[in-house]
């Protein structure tokens, strides 16, 4: 079962590795432009360590659960409405994910005045 899983959650990580890899990097990014902005790169690299944590979290939770609920014998109805109520849970987290990088994005910004007339 252990094999298993490891080759689950590698084929997982190859197929979602272009996404992976930009997280790590904006990471990196995040902290290396630390000094010239804290918040904007503060509120950046959590956001993409909460997308690696939810991938990590969310991949093997999709691998163990439907050994999980086998034993529910749960009708297809009742089934799918379980499953429906967990990815929308988890859109929850991506929704996070977005609201952060967008507060990142305009962190740190000068108000501009109004243009002034003469």
């Amino acid at each position: 079962m252990r094999d298993g899983f490891l080759y689950y959650f590698l084929m997982q990580a190859a197929r979602r590795l272009p996404m992976l890899l930009f997280a790590t990097g904006a990471i990196v990014f995040a902290l290396i432009r630390w000094k010239r902005s804290p918040r904007a790169s503060l509120m950046t690299a959590i956001a993409f360590v909460i997308y690696l944590i939810d991938w990590v979290v969310f991949t093997a939770f999709l691998y163990w659960f439907p050994e999980l609920i086998r034993s529910w014998r749960l009708t297809p109805y009742t089934r799918q409405w379980i499953d429906g109520i967990i990815f929308f849970a988890e859109d929850f987290v991506t929704a996070a994910i977005f609201i952060l990088l967008t507060a990142a994005a305009f962190s740190g910004r000068n108000k501009e005045e109004p243009p002034q007339t003469t």
